[in-house]
């Protein structure tokens, strides 16, 4: 039993006994070879990294209409650095980047280290900024909190000093927006047809090759064509002439957004809504025409044959869209007065709620409206876009149009 006096040690790591052993006999151990890598905790950190990264894949964002408790009520509302910069990146609509930059706008700026320097610096200033209360990159607001008594005193020069009147200029107009296409329908093949000033109305066509079996050649696999009078385009100028006929200005894009096939043709039009709202400020509602990728049977409107329309509302499921709101009350309004003017005319309820936003997160009263189908005849749909013109101006005059901040 005496071999059993001294305590039991047991070793869990080969390494661990081989040092304790070495230091009892006085050997000194040998220098390690090369770097030692913590396996271990490398692994743990590996793990970790990938469940956020399956948390970031997975779980859908908070709807952007909440505020953080941080955030004040008087926010700017003008376009942050970030919108500017992704903004103004015009990558070739046929890109994976230029898709990844719509899905996810900061992977455009990592493709870039130099933006994302830049980016990571504003974050950081932004963040200090909020904790703080203090603009860091202001050298008078530095100096209030160091010396709070300069907050109140002013110089002199200070107090005398006026503003220097602000000179307005009026920036030149972009050639894009007098851009003319012989082929186009109306006002002089203008690429941008507007219909008096200040447009309340603008309306674009993301699916401009959109067309109808009735007119596409008999061997034909889509009913697609670029025939611009047996298009969607042909059916967005016939509702921009009768909405001016009620009075409205309008404003119709005929920029052809699937120029570089239909993957890339909401990335194109994109940034012609932006371009539109842009050149455009006056206008209120803003619509994505469309015909649907499946055939709808015409209604009886006055014992005429209508193409029916359907108004889709995209919501914030997978990405932020904080006007989603406004747009389904703007569509549930549409619909109500398209059923009253016409009855029957509305596809199923007239208004369908999809996860993905289309472009519609640029404003308040952004629609996109589905009239007929493939195999809807010109004439039903110049009936219908008639219809929805009325139905329109109806719902301005009962004041369903938010407006604009």
């Amino acid at each position: 039993m005496a071999r059993w006096r001294q305590p039991a040690i047991i070793w869990l790591r080969r390494v661990k006994k081989n040092q304790y052993w070495n230091r009892q006999r006085g050997v000194r151990a040998p220098a390690p070879r090369g770097i030692r890598i913590p396996w271990t905790s490398a692994s743990l950190y590996g793990l970790t990294l990938i469940a956020a990264g399956v948390v970031l894949w997975k779980v859908p964002a908070r709807p952007s209409s909440t505020l953080p408790v941080t955030t004040g009520v008087a926010a700017s509302q003008k376009p942050s650095w970030m919108d500017r910069t992704v903004s103004g990146m015009r990558a070739p609509e046929s890109t994976l980047r230029a898709w990844l930059n719509d899905g996810m706008p900061i992977i455009g700026l990592t493709l870039n280290p130099r933006n994302f320097a830049i980016h990571v610096r504003g974050l950081v200033l932004t963040g200090l900024s909020e904790i703080s209360g203090v603009r860091l990159q202001s050298l008078s607001g530095l100096l209030d909190m160091e010396i709070p008594q300069l907050a109140v005193v002013k110089s002199p020069a200070l107090k005398a000093a006026k503003p220097p009147a602000r000179i307005a200029r009026a920036s030149p107009r972009p050639k894009a927006q007098d851009a003319v296409d012989k082929s186009l329908p109306g006002d002089g093949g203008r690429v941008w047809a507007e219909l008096g000033t200040e447009p309340l109305v603008g309306i674009y066509q993301t699916h401009s090759h959109e067309s109808f079996w009735p007119y596409v050649s008999s061997g034909s696999t889509t009913p697609y064509s670029t025939d611009w009078s047996k298009t969607i385009v042909q059916v967005g100028w016939w509702l921009a002439q009768d909405l001016h006929q009620t009075g409205m200005a309008v404003v119709q894009s005929r920029v052809d957004n699937m120029s570089e096939g239909v993957l890339a043709s909401y990335n194109k039009s994109y940034y012609t809504a932006k371009d539109l709202l842009e050149w455009y400020p006056s206008v209120r509602m803003l619509i994505d025409l469309h015909r649907s990728a499946t055939d709808m049977n015409p209604a009886t409107v006055r014992g005429e044959k209508v193409s029916k329309i359907l108004l889709v509302v995209g919501t914030n499921k997978l990405l932020p869209n904080e006007y989603w709101h406004q747009n389904l009350e703007v569509a549930l309004r549409l619909a109500q007065a398209l059923n009253q003017l016409a009855p029957g005319i509305l596809e199923g309820k007239g208004v369908e709620m999809v996860p993905y936003r289309y472009n519609q997160q640029l404003m308040p009263a952004d629609l996109m409206v589905e009239v007929g189908g493939p195999s809807s005849t010109l004439s039903e749909e110049r009936y219908a876009v008639h219809d929805l013109a009325l139905a329109i101006d109806q719902v301005f005059h009962d004041g369903g149009v938010p407006q604009k901040r």
